[in-house]
């Protein structure tokens, strides 16, 4: 990642929660409360505030690196400056006490500080204090690690997931300092399988199920396989490509809802749990859902994409995007859910995130939640996503309308998807440019100049040339209803629109619905909208019952 990303503005659904995000959101977050446990280090009660700065101020720097609000701007300055003023002279920057620090969240915590750095020198500025700031920071760590007799995964919680997703953050450190040691720091976390329990690489590479890979715990698990990935993009080792591809398709077959995120087992909806199989269980003990997963499901689907140019991790991220993230947001863009409706066979509901800290610790801490902090996030990786620069294509895999800018080759994307089935797309190049056009299984019709192109679903399709002014790219998707089969014989259907997801509100009319349909004698309106009261009562459903 670099300051030569393409500048991408969506007009769509996401482009225009990407604004509300900022606005209701990123704007409005406290930035010195964040900063000051690592001020005082006084973080002794196994908590995470220490994930908090790192989460918020990354998914800050990439929703401005479209936006350019020179407000946010300002506000990510000051705090990245602030943060840096509390690395103490051997480089540690903590919120926990020397004699706790290694132990509980504490390694998971300087993770996000270093991302959220990384992030700021890559797309901010690549500032010499910044930079030096991360490598004293990683030595710091690697030093404490190295005066012990502990393997890496004794560390943190959840048999050793949590310290070891440190990895990606240590792959950046080494790719914008290329010192050799925080390389050989890299192969040595990936080395020690990142869990106590199993190798997660090696187990993954045997057949094991996702749910049965460490502790089972996704997030943490999923951000180490994402470590991994990068890695690969740094040292192409075709071990690490193929455990990457192994563990997408296992949790896309075995894990993801309907609705594209997963998670359950615990109340939170935090671990693999076979959660194809149980999204549709009605008496499901825990939450599912967690939209930290989904967030990190996001992350892990750019970078398989990255190392396989394969167009399938975009057919899953455009799901997420339309349905578990924008459906996990309050309309004002201020609040996320933590878990999604559950169960999500009836009665289920969106709930907004309270204080995690006050809930699980009895202290409050500004109103914060791990997926308060992630939802940002992920939308900020929508325009990202959407148009890909490749060494020999641009990619495109998000079709809402957008301006996009790659060197000196423009694209404009109109219409009004995922809600109205036509899409024109205008090219203006000065070059031959090859442009490959993700072909989802809705696609309908493709025409340049009203010629009908051939293509294959599932695939990328691709036009190689020198574009004209007047060109015109037209896309016909099929929006009429689809319907899911429950997975396993369970007995249920859902119904999708294209991407949506659609479901069944409590209300009888829900006047904002972006889709409202009458089928089979329900009354349908998208994901998005459906539940968007948050509250008690605005109820559900996703899977219905079958009449025998």
């Amino acid at each position: 990642m670099n300051c030569a990303l393409p500048k991408i503005k969506l007009h769509g659904l996401l482009g225009d929660a990407l604004l509300r995000s900022c606005n209701n959101r990123l704007k409005k977050i406290d930035y010195k409360q964040l900063v000051e446990p690592f001020r005082l280090r006084n973080e002794n009660d196994g908590a995470w505030r220490c994930e908090f700065w790192g989460k918020i101020v990354r998914s800050a720097i990439l929703t401005n690196f479209y936006l350019q609000d020179q407000s946010l701007a300002q506000q990510i300055e000051d705090t990245v400056n602030d943060i840096i003023s509390t690395q103490s002279a051997d480089g540690c920057i903590s919120s926990y006490p020397e004699d706790l620090q290694l132990s509980r969240w504490d390694i998971w915590g300087r993770k996000y500080v270093l991302l959220g750095l990384l992030r700021y020198y890559d797309l901010v500025r690549q500032d010499k204090k910044v930079k030096n700031c991360c490598i004293r920071m990683l030595d710091h760590l690697m030093n404490q690690i190295s005066s012990g007799d502990k393997v890496f995964t004794v560390y943190g919680e959840h048999t050793g997931l949590a310290a070891s997703s440190i990895l990606g953050a240590v792959v950046g450190v080494y790719r914008i300092s290329k010192e050799k040691r925080f390389l050989d720091f890299a192969r040595k976390i990936v080395n020690s399988g990142c869990s106590a329990k199993n190798n997660i690489f090696e187990a993954v590479l045997k057949g094991v199920k996702p749910s049965e890979l460490g502790n089972g715990k996704a997030y943490e698990m999923t951000s180490c396989f994402q470590g991994l990935a990068e890695l690969y993009m740094i040292e192409p080792n075709p071990l690490y490509k193929e455990i990457c591809k192994k563990y997408f398709h296992a949790v896309r077959e075995q894990e993801i809802f309907i609705t594209g995120t997963g998670g359950g087992k615990d109340r939170w909806g935090e671990f693999w749990d076979n959660g194809v199989i149980n999204q549709t269980a009605s008496d499901y003990p825990g939450g599912l859902g967690e939209t930290c997963v989904t967030t990190t499901w996001l992350h892990y689907c750019e970078r398989v994409a990255d190392i396989t140019l394969d167009n399938s991790p975009f057919d899953e991220a455009e799901r997420s995007f339309y349905n578990a993230i924008l459906g996990a947001m309050s309309t004002d863009g201020s609040r996320w859910m933590h878990i999604n409706p559950t169960p999500l066979t009836g009665n289920g509901k969106k709930l907004a995130a309270g204080d995690q800290i006050l809930i699980s610790c009895g202290s409050a801490f500004g109103g914060h939640d791990c997926c308060r902090a992630q939802g940002p996030e992920a939308l900020a990786l929508a325009p990202r996503m959407a148009v890909v620069k490749r060494k020999s294509s641009i990619d495109l895999n998000l079709f809402e309308p957008l301006d996009a800018e790659i060197d000196d080759v423009k694209i404009e994307i109109s219409g009004n998807y995922p809600i109205e089935p036509s899409t024109k797309i205008k090219v203006f190049a000065e070059k031959e440019i090859n442009l490959r056009i993700r072909i989802s299984s809705f696609v309908k019709n493709i025409t340049l100049n009203d010629e009908k192109l051939n293509f294959k679903a599932g695939t990328y399709f691709s036009i190689s040339r020198k574009w004209q002014s007047d060109d015109v790219l037209m896309i016909e998707f099929d929006f009429a209803v689809r319907e899911i089969a429950s997975p396993d014989g369970a007995g249920y259907s859902a119904f999708m629109r294209g991407p949506l997801v659609l479901a069944e509100d409590s209300r009888i009319d829900i006047p904002d619905a972006l889709v409202s349909i009458k089928h089979r004698n329900h009354n349908l309106v998208d994901y998005i909208s459906a539940g968007n009261l948050m509250c008690e009562e605005n109820t559900l459903t996703v899977w219905f019952k079958n009449n025998n």
